[in-house]
């Protein structure tokens, strides 16, 4: 028997190997060296990233040389999953500390979990205490408005959030405030960078970090300390990244530090599918990746295991536009399906009516409303379709409203646990020093904080020395003690109980359940969410009391509500932005609101590479359906407070006429959607509806009377020869209803509607 049959009898015997088509096969076995995967919608990423990684540790190497990092919890948890089936390991043990030897799994983790877990041992390194607390938005929000304040900057100049916005850019780009300076060339800038600087002092003060701080501090500790950097390049080996089309500049260099000894790293991703500019992501890094590697190997993954060809067909149509992206094309097995189907609707409210109206009739085909999704480029269009589900008695779910770990009820627990860990935690100290009341009113706060500015002391070291502060009376000072003593006591339980214990514990000396459970509806659903928050910290219950503690702390602070989607058990529809739908499925996929203006966004309209980005994100949203996809737009749309009336979005003029159905909801003729000028336009066989940033070249030919015009349209069927009076004589090569296909003698191919095109069969 020859080798190569050999090696073809194995490898169809081998669970790692067989499952796997010849391009996935080729990542899973080149498992030394830089190697670069573009990995299409659909294509088996994650197969690919976790048999190669199962492949890596079947050829020898130990587990622990393995890190994996990847952009969602969800996804982190899933390809440890499939390793564990993969390799039948049965007693995978959960990462709760880095560098753990003893462990049967590899490292996997979002960047901001593996950076946290980084430092969490090494800060201190830094000069940092390593319990520190890890600030989410909201928290950042706060903040933010209290330097403000301290700064007497007005809000109404600069907004929190826009600030916010720009330090966000600044740390992405690995920037601290003395390196953003250098780029301050106006005079509000300056005034950022100065917000920036106070901003991070003051969270230094209170011994926290916001999550780009979690990246940016691991860099700085690489960078300043080169041991440590060392110990995790000989620690982790093996580097795999997935989604790298989304990796910021801050998370290039931390993934490039680690590289840089040995060279073993994998990248996978999508450049069509970089979604994430607005969060600083860097679509160079996958781009440019060969230039960094130049040795690395180069496979693609084209065969699509998701999505029917019509919908493959119509997505390439509209990424094709696209500039220097790498050459890819998608295709699949699954060759029949139904049309995309391009629905021109009167308005938003029946618009919302009609998606409602499509996910019932595909339920009725046995499509589950699970699997069914409405997509909207923003979240001011979400109240419409939540409205009509309410009225049809549809169930729902909205990814983006309020999270679980934003509600009052549930900050202000673990406020409790944050202060407990960190005293020095000055935004968690305010919010439960008087919850439950404990008659500690503003006037004694702004006492205590004004005594603590004056004598240079941390808001928790005045409360500890309560008796100094003259101004205070004496009732007010006991309370105040007591407080202290609970949280003392508390903290001395920390050392004791596992987080759930201590949760317990907390609920009880507070008597949280007492505060909220009010004999009113609202109260007893605020309880359950506290008894939800207890069941979640049980989870860490085999950990010791302090990593229990803090490791549950960093599951709330970067948990993301997409993780949760599809636990869900419920069948309901979903409502989502198109910049959540990212790593999901779909069988129905409804894509809501494609008209200029809204999708591609108003931003983009003299932003070349905006509008690049739009065009991805239309992409990504069309490749999560696997059978079925809606594509609607209105012909008016009353949104933000004014009426609308925008042309239908330009990326429906690239989808193919071939895979597509055209509907609409009156009568009118397949061109009703372009408006009077476009219709003008359209009579010279231009289909392409225009833009509002654009100027008219053509305009509506007079030179024929409508008595011209043959109203026989059985005279144009395929094959016909024909005349146009401006393109000249060319073939009919479809005809679907009043629309026909011709190409030109000239070579251009135009489609017309025949209730008004200057048509002649010759």
């Amino acid at each position: 028997m020859s080798t190569k049959a050999t090696k073809e009898i194995g490898t169809k015997s081998d669970p790692i190997l067989s499952p796997l088509n010849e391009p996935q096969r080729e990542a899973v076995e080149h498992t030394k060296g830089a190697l670069l995967i573009l990995a299409g919608a659909g294509s088996g990423k994650t197969r690919a990233l976790t048999h190669r990684i199962a492949k890596i540790m079947q050829d020898g190497v130990p587990p622990w040389q393995i890190l994996a990092v990847t952009f969602t919890n969800k996804a982190a948890s899933e390809m440890k999953d499939r390793i564990q089936k993969l390799l039948h390991i049965t007693e995978g043990r959960d990462f709760s500390e880095i560098g753990n030897k003893s462990g049967k799994m590899p490292v996997t983790g979002t960047f901001h979990s593996i950076c946290a877990r980084i430092l969490r041992r090494d800060y201190e390194a830094l000069g940092r205490d390593r319990k520190f607390v890890i600030y989410d938005k909201s928290d950042q929000d706060k903040l933010m408005k209290q330097v403000l304040k301290e700064m007497g900057i007005d809000q109404s100049e600069l907004k929190p959030r826009a600030v916010l916005g720009y330090i966000g850019r600044f740390k992405c780009e690995g920037l601290y405030p003395k390196e953003a300076a250098q780029q301050a060339n106006t005079e509000r800038m300056q005034k950022i960078i100065q917000i920036y600087s106070r901003y991070q002092k003051v969270l230094r003060e209170a011994n926290a970090l916001d999550f780009d701080d979690l990246i940016l501090e691991t860099v700085r500790l690489f960078h300043e300390v080169p041991a440590v950097l060392d110990r995790y390049q000989e620690t982790w080996r093996y580097l795999h990244v997935d989604e790298y089309q989304d990796t910021n500049h801050a998370q290039y260099l931390f993934i490039t530090l680690l590289a840089q000894k040995y060279r073993n790293l994998c990248v996978i991703g999508d450049p069509d599918q970089s979604i994430y500019a607005f969060r600083g992501a860097d679509i160079r890094n996958i781009l440019e990746f060969e230039k960094d590697y130049k040795e690395a190997a180069h496979i693609k993954l084209e065969q699509n295991y998701r999505s029917t060809q019509l919908i493959l067909t119509a997505s390439d149509g509209v990424i094709q536009p696209n500039p220097n992206r790498p050459e890819k094309k998608m295709w699949t097995e699954r060759t029949e399906g139904p049309k995309v189907i391009v629905n021109e609707i009167e308005n938003e409210k029946k618009e919302a009516e009609e998606a409602i109206r499509r996910a019932e009739e595909l339920k009725g085909e046995g499509v589950a409303l699970n699997e069914q999704v409405i997509l909207y480029r923003t979240n001011a269009q979400s109240r419409l379709f939540e409205e009509a589900c309410m009225r049809a008695g549809m169930p729902y779910r909205i990814v983006g409203g309020v999270k679980f770990y934003q509600r009052k009820e549930v900050k202000d627990v673990l406020a409790y646990l944050y202060v407990i860990l960190n005293s020095f935690d000055t935004l968690s100290l305010l919010r439960i020093i008087n919850i439950p009341s404990r008659k500690i009113g503003q006037t004694t706060i702004e006492k205590i904080k004004a005594f603590g500015a004056n004598e240079g002391t941390s808001l928790w070291d005045c409360l500890v020395n309560i008796e100094s502060i003259e101004s205070i009376n004496e009732p007010t000072k006991k309370r105040i003690s007591d407080f202290v003593g609970l949280i003392e006591r508390l903290r001395e339980a920390s050392q004791k109980e596992n987080v759930a214990q201590l949760g317990t514990s907390l609920l009880s000396s507070v008597d949280i359940e007492g505060w909220l459970r009010d004999d009113t509806e609202e109260g007893e659903t605020r309880w359950e969410n506290v008894k939800e928050l207890l069941s979640v910290m049980h989870k860490y219950d085999a950990l010791d009391p302090q990593t229990s503690l803090m490791s549950f702390l960093e599951e709330v602070a970067l948990v993301s509500e997409v993780d949760k989607l599809q636990d869900a058990k419920d069948d309901a529809l979903t409502l989502m932005t198109l910049h959540l739908c990212k790593g999901l499925e779909f069988e129905h996929v409804m894509i809501t609101g494609c008209e200029e203006g809204i999708f591609p966004h108003s931003n983009s309209s003299f932003d070349k590479e905006q509008l690049e980005e739009e065009r991805r994100l239309m992409y990504v949203g069309m490749t999560r359906a696997k059978t079925h996809l809606d594509i609607m737009f209105a012909k008016q749309r009353m949104l933000w407070g004014e009426t609308q009336y925008n042309e239908a979005s330009r990326f429906i003029d690239d989808l193919p006429e071939t895979v597509i159905e055209r509907r609409s909801d009156d009568m009118l003729s397949v061109f009703s959607w372009v408006s009077e000028k476009g219709r003008q336009k359209a009579i010279k066989g231009d289909l392409q509806p225009f833009r509002q940033t654009e100027e008219l070249d053509i305009e509506f030919n007079q030179d024929f009377e409508a008595d011209d015009l043959d109203t026989n349209q059985d005279a144009f069927a395929e094959n016909t020869r024909v005349s146009h009076p401006t393109f000249g004589t060319g073939t009919v090569l479809s005809k679907r209803g009043d629309v026909v296909d011709i190409r030109f003698d000239s070579g251009e191919r135009k489609s017309f509607a025949l209730s008004i095109a200057p048509l002649r069969p010759i």
